[in-house]
């Protein structure tokens, strides 16, 4: 799958405290302090973008890479507006590329460059797509499917958001609060459980930085037997 598209979504938990322009600085200042692929350091940095009648805002920017995307968005700060404890209403970086663009590196996105968006984000979570792997994992037709589903159904479960973990990916990072919202335990015993069978685990921030498969020609079969070798390590479902 040469052309396979991958998606890295980084997701903070919004500080309603900080207006937009607030954050906005604070985060194109640290995003500024590490260069390409990601990083934005050396390029014009985009002003806040304002919400207008929305109830988000987004705003991009534009790389040297050809081929490399991005989009940031912040959600609405208005004292009337009720955020719930879900992941639809966090902040994101998303970056997305085709694996076969010869100027990304892969491997040291994955392994140098993402944790550095994380810290400047200072986000709860990451994650890496692969192509649409993760989609097809979570339609397939097996017992798997029916979890997936019960779980999209059960009140109170934020499926692959702020208090529950689905889908692993070639990398993700998980803050403290999802270690431990998510599996009932922190970081240390994440790394501790997946040692030796992945190909980094780490602590980051006062989280866990996880790269499970840093091949760029990941295969769908590797993409499942990941997830059910690992899972059932970490206790997932």
């Amino acid at each position: 799958m040469s052309s396979a598209d991958v998606v890295i979504i980084v997701q903070a938990r919004p500080d309603r405290s900080l207006s937009i322009e607030q954050r906005h600085a604070e985060v194109m200042e640290r995003m500024s302090r590490f260069g390409g692929p990601l990083g934005f350091a050396g390029l014009e940095l985009p002003p806040a973008p304002d919400c207008g009648g929305d109830l988000s805002a987004e705003y991009s920017i534009k790389f040297n890479i050809k081929g490399l995307r991005f989009i940031g968005s912040y959600k609405y700060r208005g004292e009337k507006y009720i955020c719930e404890d879900e992941a639809f209403y966090d902040e994101r970086l998303r970056f997305g590329f085709k694996i076969s663009n010869k100027n990304i590196d892969y491997k040291k996105v994955l392994n140098e460059q993402l944790p550095k968006v994380v810290e400047a984000l200072g986000g709860y979570k990451a994650a890496v797509s692969y192509g649409f792997y993760s989609l097809h994992y979570s339609d397939r037709p097996s017992r798997e499917t029916s979890i997936y589903r019960k779980l999209l159904e059960t009140p109170g479960v934020d499926v692959n958001g702020r208090n529950n973990i689905y889908i692993l990916t070639p990398a993700q990072f998980w803050d403290g609060e999802l270690c431990h919202r998510a599996l009932g335990y922190g970081p240390d015993e994440v790394i501790t459980r997946v040692k030796g069978e992945c190909v980094s685990a780490e602590r980051l921030m006062d989280g866990v930085y996880l790269v499970l498969n840093d091949d760029p020609h990941l295969s769908y079969e590797d993409f499942v037997e990941m997830n059910e070798r690992i899972k059932p390590i970490l206790g997932l479902i």
